[in-house]
């Protein structure tokens, strides 16, 4: 009998496999879980790798299903705004960070708040003196918005409005452009001018990346994005084997790309590895904060009352040459008419077999569309620490745009698994931290984990223990149709394993955010270990 690579011993293994719920040992080969029990200590070997892990509690491995590790990794560089909720602070920040740099230097900075703009336009003349007149490029925390300096939309070459395949916007007032881009494509065609990171930089701000999400039990991430050096980076780190993640990805087709994407599809087709391609991701709206969601009706600003996509039925149109292709869609869509619609465009475009569409974000979620979800076995993939930044008060931006009436029908993953529908959790990094054991308590809790003093938000209720570590194991896999090779553990499947020093199904959603975890697996290999 051929030894195992790995064994754990003498731990509380939750397999979250109905088939057999428990068990104290598994041993895994190969990569793969290929006994559990009694069976693996029989597979122990000369050099065989045995954790004794009394106390400890082992599950599945956390798998984040919504990231964008490099977009993030490039772009949270420079001066951190996250926190700076008054133009005062954000101001101080980016002068501290432009005080060092050369007159020519750029000045990066990220996360920028909504708060520190309420009241008034988002607009060069906030920042300009700030950055000394540098060239400038603040990225706003839903990453949908960013905000130039005049130096840097000179350099730029933007001078004025442009039309885009989709909505959107270079903002302009009777000076010509304020400095603020609106929604993705936009965002991107400014950010063009920002000098790219080193490439040999951004590898190993990837890969220290995974490292950190290892040690807080993440093993596998979704990425929904194709921005301009994703695929090459996971590319590069699995072929160099730094890549410590099972990486599923979706690059995105915006409008203006949908006669490239089977094109594009071809050109992934031959990632390996670690890395996979899974799904392609459309945006069916932008985001609630800037006005660019698609509400039934519009916020409280008269905006967020159309789609990203000028004509819908060229959505319909590239969701079905995705399906010819064998993928399925994962669509961006956070307003209840933009759930509405791309749930119609399922109905008619099934998925591939053996995959699933999905719904990214889901914020705001009309009665009708939520037992949508369980009828057309769509996934709704959702990120409960989005909630974070909205206030029981009703006082933040997000839920001054969309209302009382809307607020409260916000985050409805609940509502979602009660009408037999699935939902999966994740992050949305860099839009949010990243730590599963802060998603795992806010889910439960609908308010940050920590802050017991804080109401929940809206009127929806949270989910138990198992249906949060649910999100990021079985129901994970079942978003990436992986559902018999991954999120249990199982003779047979992955050998993706977090281990924790405390059982986070009885650990009090407050306290889950210090739950130490004392190792991670991927791909039957220790990533990190206490």
């Amino acid at each position: 009998m051929t030894a195992a690579d790995l064994v754990i011993l003498d731990a509380h293994v939750l397999t979250m496999d109905p088939a057999a719920p428990t068990t104290d040992a598994l041993a895994a080969r190969d990569g793969r879980i290929v006994a559990l029990g009694a069976d693996a200590r029989a597979l122990i070997g000369p050099r065989t790798d045995v954790i004794r892990a009394p106390g400890n509690t082992v599950t599945p491995g956390l798998t984040d299903c919504h990231q964008h590790p490099v977009l993030g990794a490039d772009t949270t560089r420079g001066a951190n705004l996250v926190g700076a909720i008054t133009l005062e602070e954000t101001r101080r920040r980016l002068a501290e960070q432009a005080a060092p740099c050369g007159p020519d230097d750029w000045v990066i900075g990220f996360g920028g708040e909504y708060a520190a703009f309420a009241g008034r336009a988002i607009h060069r003349d906030l920042i300009d003196d700030a950055v000394g007149g540098r060239p400038a490029f603040v990225w706003m925390s839903d990453s949908h918005t960013a905000l130039l300096s005049t130096a840097a939309l000179r350099i730029a070459g933007l001078t004025g409005p442009r039309e885009f395949a989709d909505r959107s916007e270079i903002v302009c007032d009777e000076r010509g452009p304020t400095g603020e881009l609106h929604e993705m494509t936009a965002c991107f065609l400014g950010y063009q001018a920002v000098p790219p990171m080193p490439h040999t930089e951004l590898l190993a701000r990837v890969q220290e990346l995974f490292a950190e999400q290892n040690r807080l039990g993440v093993t596998g991430v979704h990425v929904l994005d194709d921005g301009p050096r994703t695929a090459d980076t996971l590319a590069g780190l699995n072929d160099e084997q730094r890549l410590t993640m099972r990486v599923r990805l979706a690059p995105w087709c915006p409008p203006g790309d949908v006669h490239n994407l089977s094109d594009r599809i071809g050109e992934l087709r031959s990632l390996d590895g670690l890395v996979r391609l899974a799904a392609v991701k459309f945006f069916a709206d932008g985001a609630i904060d800037g006005g660019g969601a698609w509400l039934h009706e519009p916020d409280c600003c008269g905006q967020s009352h159309r789609s990203q996509w000028k004509d819908f039925d060229r959505y319909a149109e590239a969701v079905a040459i995705a399906g010819r292709a064998g993928l399925p869609a994962w669509t961006h869509a956070i307003g209840d008419r933009a759930v509405s619609r791309a749930l119609d465009v399922y109905a008619e475009h099934g998925a591939p077999f053996g995959t699933r569409h999905r719904i990214e974000h889901a914020e705001v979620l009309s009665d009708a569309d939520v037992p949508r979800f369980a009828a057309l076995d769509v996934v709704a993939s959702m990120q409960p620490t989005h909630m974070d930044w909205s206030l029981p008060d009703g006082s933040d931006n997000w839920s001054r745009r969309v209302g009382p009436e809307r607020a409260e029908q916000a985050w409805r993953y609940a509502d979602i698994l009660a009408a037999g529908g699935h939902v999966a959790l994740g992050s949305d990094w860099p839009v949010a931290a990243f730590d599963p054991r802060r998603t795992l308590g806010g889910a439960q809790l609908r308010r940050p984990a920590g802050e017991p003093d804080r109401a929940a938000y809206g009127a929806s209720v949270g989910i138990s223990a198992w249906q949060a570590l649910a999100g990021y194991t079985t129901e994970a896999a079942y978003a990436a149709g992986e559902e018999a090779v991954a999120g249990r553990i199982a003779v047979g499947c992955h050998a993706e394993l977090t281990m924790f020093g405390g059982d986070p199904l009885t650990c009090a959603p407050d306290d889950l955010p210090e739950l130490p975890v004392t190792a991670t697996v991927v791909a039957g290999r220790v990533v990190h270990r206490l």
